[in-house]
């Protein structure tokens, strides 16, 4: 939860650091490529959160590693560093990339059904949930041959079950 508290109020400013400077996709891409290196390489995470290394020479390091950052890039990078926020960077990035969804009207819906929907599939379920939400969609298919047929569809927090699974599910609890 505090990660969560921590990496909304770190994201609002660096969002909107990036807004000012008409950054916003850049700052995105730097930030992510900064998240999944400390999360995947243990040598970085490691020399980044040890307390004996100086800020200046993490700074450094992550430049070598971190190549063709601007100087609002670079500024965003040392400021979380001096302010020791790496370990928070998945927050800061999920929350970053909520930000930009409320402010650009982008809405995430995952949509499960039993086959691969083809590209005109695709098209018609995003314009038809663009419709119904009044929203751009940003949509995830998958595919989950138990659900036998249909499809389940889940725009936040609402879930819309229309699988033939569930169906068959609600048929044996009665």
């Amino acid at each position: 939860m505090i990660g969560a508290k921590v990496g909304k109020r770190y994201a609002v400013a660096i969002y909107d650091i990036a807004s000012d400077k008409n950054k916003v996709n850049e700052i995105h891409e730097t930030l992510n490529s900064l998240m999944e290196t400390y999360l995947e390489n243990k040598d970085f995470r490691t020399l980044l959160d040890h307390p004996l290394i100086s800020k200046e020479e993490k700074k450094v390091f992550v430049k070598k590693i971190l190549t063709n950052l601007d100087e609002t890039e670079d500024v965003i990078v040392d400021y979380l560093i001096d302010k020791n926020r790496l370990n928070d960077i998945r927050f800061i990035v999920a929350e970053y990339l909520k930000i930009y969804y409320e402010r650009n009207q982008i809405v995430n819906v995952e949509a499960t059904f039993a086959l691969e929907a083809s590209e005109a599939q695709k098209e018609k379920l995003i314009k038809n949930l663009e419709k119904k939400t009044g929203k751009k969609i940003n949509l995830t298919l998958k595919v989950d041959k138990s659900i036998i047929a249909g499809g389940i569809i889940k725009i936040g927090d609402e879930i819309t079950d229309g699988s033939i699974k569930r169906q068959l599910e609600t048929l044996w609890e009665k």
